[in-house]
């Protein structure tokens, strides 16, 4: 995956965690069904995954740079988190935004028998 398409990738989890954010802190406690922890958890959750955007924002800038041991590392780095941005993203495929392209395929949901507890020599 290329930086631009990683920087797609990661705007639209930008925006949806903003929808989650502005959904969650619209929630107000209901005297039927306490909703507090679950606000909370929600809350947590996009604080998480910003988290994570701005550890790829980080890499975007760097892959910028023209010393290339700022850039190949950063380079090599924004390649990996494609692997955990698709993951994200895939909680929204049904967003009207989402792309195909940003589906997890099948090499990507296989885990590596290499770091199952099994296939540890």
């Amino acid at each position: 995956m290329r930086s631009d398409e990683v920087a797609d990738l990661a705007n639209f989890l930008r925006a949806r965690i903003d929808e989650d954010e502005a959904a969650a802190q619209s929630v107000r406690p209901d005297t039927v069904e306490d909703t507090t922890g679950l606000k909370a958890q929600v809350l947590a959750d996009v604080a998480a995954k910003r988290g994570v955007l701005r550890f790829v924002e980080r890499m975007q800038q760097d892959a910028e740079h023209a010393d290339f041991l700022v850039h190949g590392p950063a380079m090599i780095v924004l390649s990996a988190t494609a692997f955990p941005l698709r993951h994200l993203a895939a909680a929204y495929a049904a967003h009207p935004d989402f792309r195909p392209e940003w589906e997890p395929t099948e090499e990507h949901t296989q885990p590596d028998p290499r770091l199952t507890p099994s296939g540890r020599a």
